[in-house]
């Protein structure tokens, strides 16, 4: 079988196509046949060694997160599937590996396909949709009178941020870059600006919550926005952001990680026509190093990039 892997931690160049052998399956573990796979910056931090204190200094490591696919096999312990279940999920930053034409994944982070989303458009949810509904409904707690602003509000994670946001009722505001302004509007945010319109962003009053899923908001920007009981909400924190935001009182981070338990309602509201991902783009898995590297060095796109096995 083949997989994009690399050797040790570094840029697009340690990437490769390898073939590799599966170990045998782990009692808690799925093993499913990939259909498509979406690119997120997290894969490519991860090669580069953002993250070598979870993923550790074993190598080979596969490269990839987010996927759908097919179940082949089942762990023991593992309830709740059948060989043939069409699925989608994501796998742990220590055991990276969703750009590859199969997959072990952990049980506990694959959920079923909804049968109205394809294989593409299930495979762009995960990670964003995690990470939105930690941000969104666990911290913000989004409601009916609630008022928040997204900044970076047309991304994979913003995105899902603003229709979980005015799904369950509140008023969305948002900034965007301006290519992406119509289309942000279109989805229901309102005002929706740039980022040069930054003296705007509280025109219209101040926001229960700020997220910032881009991490480019300034932490006294942002605060600047808030009610005095609101939240600033930081998907993307460093340790001046933190520790500045600790003295404020109403900084809080998340992770997809405390969204995962919710895949099962991410699915659920998907296939209601609540939820839904954004496709970008669909390329084959033979192009995975060119398309992984192009997205790595900022060729974006609005919608995710997927790769297609």
């Amino acid at each position: 079988m083949k997989r994009v892997q690399f050797g040790r931690y570094g840029g697009p160049e340690e990437m490769s196509f390898a073939d590799y052998t599966l170990p045998p399956l782990a009692p808690q573990r799925v093993r499913v046949r990939v259909k498509a796979a979406a690119l997120n910056p997290l894969d490519w931090k991860v090669r580069r060694g953002d993250m070598k204190l979870v993923s550790g200094w074993k190598f080979p490591q596969g490269m990839g997160s987010d996927f759908a696919g097919v179940v082949e096999q089942i762990g023991a312990q593992v309830s709740g599937f059948q060989v043939g279940d069409e699925v989608f999920g994501t796998t742990e930053i220590s055991r990276q590996g969703a750009f590859a034409e199969v997959i072990d994944a952990n049980a506990k982070l694959v959920v079923r396909k909804p049968a109205s989303l394809s294989f593409s458009e299930a495979a762009c949810l995960p990670i964003p949709a995690t990470t939105a509904w930690a941000a969104i409904l666990g911290i913000a707690d989004a409601g009916p009178g609630s008022r928040i602003f997204i900044h970076g509000c047309s991304g994979a994670v913003g995105s899902c941020a603003v229709q979980l946001a005015l799904a369950h009722g509140a008023q969305v505001s948002g900034a965007c870059g301006a290519a992406s302004l119509a289309a942000v509007k279109a989805a229901g945010v309102n005002p929706a600006l740039t980022y040069s319109d930054k003296a705007s962003f509280a025109a219209e009053g101040l926001y229960d919550a700020v997220f910032d899923t881009l991490g480019t908001l300034t932490l006294d920007d942002g605060l600047k926005l808030l009610k005095p009981k609101g939240r600033f909400i930081d998907i993307n924190p460093t340790p001046g952001r933190v520790l500045r935001g600790l003295v404020s009182g109403r900084y809080r981070m998340t992770f997809s990680t405390s969204g995962y338990k919710n895949l099962e309602d991410i699915a659920r509201l998907s296939a209601e026509g609540t939820l839904h991902g954004c496709i970008g783009l669909e390329a084959p898995f033979a192009d995975a190093l060119s398309v992984i590297k192009a997205a790595e060095q900022g060729h974006r796109r609005l919608g995710r990039i997927v790769l297609l096995m």
